[in-house]
């Protein structure tokens, strides 16, 4: 199981690498230009997200258009970020050509925006890692954002494909629980989205309950009082 920290913000990232096991980190094109707020330090900004990920996994996406750009793009990144990489293209006509190419020389590949199996299919034959669905975008147009990725990590596995599917977008953790219960092995959320994941009100007042029977009886943390016992 893979959880990976959706966002290009620095300080966000090292907080979040420091508090929670991630994997590493993705991005986007809407990512990066809402996150890397200095267009004269991209290329500093970018290096400086690889070093706090030290060689965790991350995922940057070309923004060329064309099979030839968005192949330079790749170049480019590999270039700048350096180390376990995956260059994200979209799953369309041009992204699938320039997939094969990548992948064909070992170059991870990321297919993203995937909104059906049968783009899934394509993405795994073209030698794609990751494919990358929207959860909450395939909700906002009536369909079963979790249902769908299940259903692309399930036909990937019948098929015997290497492809991961990434779950992304979410807006609720019962929708980030869905999918990793129906088997889907890698996802992408925020830093929001993990401090939910991560809390429960019922572990809380058991937390405070813990608190109250101790401090009844000890007026220190049980380490200090270990270090300070002098019974033995």
């Amino acid at each position: 199981m893979q959880i990976f920290l959706d966002s290009g913000d620095l300080a966000t990232l090292k907080k979040v690498l420091e508090t929670y096991p991630i994997d590493g980190v993705t991005t986007n094109p809407t990512i990066l230009a809402r996150d890397l707020l200095d267009k004269l330090r991209f290329t500093a900004e970018l290096k400086l997200l690889r070093g706090f990920c030290n060689d965790k996994l991350v995922f940057v996406q070309a923004t060329s258009d064309d099979v030839d750009g968005m192949i330079a793009d790749a170049k480019e990144i590999i270039k700048c970020v350096g180390g376990n990489v995956s260059i994200k293209l979209p799953a369309v006509k041009n992204g699938y050509t320039a997939a094969m190419k990548l992948a064909s020389k070992g170059i991870s590949v990321t297919m993203t925006a995937v909104y059906t199996t049968s783009q899934a299919m394509l993405a795994a034959k073209c030698g794609a890692d990751f494919v990358a669905p929207y959860i909450s975008h395939l909700d906002n147009l009536s369909l079963d954002g979790p249902q769908v990725a299940i259903d692309m990590s399930n036909m990937l596995k019948l098929h015997s494909f290497k492809t991961t599917v990434l779950a992304a977008s979410f807006r609720t953790a019962a929708q980030v629980e869905r999918v990793i219960a129906g088997g889907v092995s890698a996802v992408t959320v925020t830093a929001d989205m993990l401090d939910i994941l991560a809390a429960h009100p019922g572990t809380q007042r058991e937390v405070e309950a813990f608190r109250e029977n101790w401090g009844k009886r000890f007026s220190m943390n049980i380490g200090d009082l270990l270090v300070n016992d002098n019974t033995d």
